[in-house]
């Protein structure tokens, strides 16, 4: 028996290292074989420790927000389409056409924003940063006149799934003090491939569950990683029921029959959020950081037309910071910068202009 135990520990540690449900989850892939090794050292670790937004990320977005005045601020408001290389007559054309009525003609701009709810919102420039899930379900529609061959088919290379958090919450703890982890450890995970999972079997892409410290700041909470095809099944199923699942999950492998069921339970649903459509993105095999590039490059492309009318931001569009929240702000900066740079140059231009 104690070989077996062993055998088994040694081959969790070589799906953890190389045939990895771990890496998975964090590389937020169906599975490892997705993911391009030759383009693995295009991600590179910001440097410093990580830190918890003790209010949350939205708290980043309150900060930001704050000196804009609200008036500006159009939230829970879907875009249907962004027109781009709109001139005068085809911004009336596109006014005319939509759903809601314009109470003024509209002003000569390259770029008309439509809304579900038929407003036309008129701009110089559009910086879209919508997820690379959007992107990938919606592009065609999205953008008129369609994007260029070789953004699309950056779109199309590159990859993003599914990775979700289950939180479980227990009234103390079944854990001892020096616990910081529950690690799933499958007898016959070998004979396993990930992608053969019967629907059923969600739980079986279930790596692990953390022990959130400091409890003073957390309660006495466990947070589980599940990714791919099997975290989508898991949104699909109600709270009881993960609930029940993740239960009796850890009485199975702790051996401890007597673990109650959490008294709360809180987890993501990033696949199923049609706003979202995954959790963040990957270098795909056959895509390289050159598609990260190609899907940053603002359009239009060509030189002579009005300049910076769509830009693109979004954790998918840095080449080093994919798939974080430093990578999705930094190319928002960068982005916004470019907008500064344009006008400052136009500026600098206008006003050396020789007096004749």
């Amino acid at each position: 028996i104690k070989m077996l135990v062993d055998l088994c520990i040694i081959s969790s540690f070589l799906n953890i290292f190389f045939v990895p449900q771990v890496e998975s989850c964090e590389s937020s892939s169906p599975s490892m074989d997705e993911v391009s090794l030759s383009e693995f050292g295009e991600w590179t670790e910001i440097p410093g420790a990580h830190h918890v937004i003790p209010a949350g990320f939205i708290k980043v977005v309150e900060i930001l927000a704050q000196d804009i005045p609200s008036r500006v601020l159009h939230l829970s408001k879907p875009v249907r389409r962004i027109h781009w290389n709109c001139s005068s007559h085809d911004t009336e054309e596109i006014v005319d056409q939509a759903d809601h009525n314009q109470d003024q003609r509209p002003s000569p701009s390259p770029v008309c924003v439509e809304c579900e709810d038929g407003e036309c919102l008129l701009a110089d420039h559009v910086i879209v940063t919508a997820s690379l899930g959007v992107l990938k379900k919606a592009h065609e529609t999205l953008f008129s006149p369609g994007l260029p061959l070789d953004k699309a088919q950056a779109i199309q290379k590159l990859g993003i799934s599914t990775t979700d958090k289950i939180f479980l919450e227990f009234a103390e703890p079944f854990w001892s003090p020096e616990c910081n982890s529950i690690q799933f450890v499958w007898e016959d995970e070998a004979q396993l491939d990930s992608q053969a999972y019967p629907e059923e079997l969600w739980y079986r892409k279930i790596c692990s569950f953390d022990v959130l410290y400091p409890p003073e700041r957390y309660g006495h909470m466990l947070s589980g990683w599940i990714c791919g095809e099997e975290a989508l099944r898991m949104e699909r199923c109600d709270d009881e029921t993960v609930a029940e699942i993740c239960t009796e999950l850890l009485r199975q492998f702790t051996g401890n029959q007597n673990i109650p069921k959490p008294r709360r339970i809180l987890r993501s649903s990033w696949g199923s959020n049609p706003y979202i459509r995954g959790s963040y993105s990957f270098t795909r095999v056959g895509s390289s950081g050159r598609d990260v590039e190609k899907l940053a490059e603002p359009l239009p492309y060509i030189k002579n037309t009005k300049p910076l009318q769509v830009l693109f931001a979004g954790e998918a569009t840095h080449r080093k910071y994919y798939s974080t929240t430093h990578g999705a702000l930094l190319s928002g900066q960068k982005e916004a910068n470019r907008l500064i740079e344009l006008y400052q140059y136009s500026f600098r231009a206008e006003t050396t202009k020789p007096n004749i």
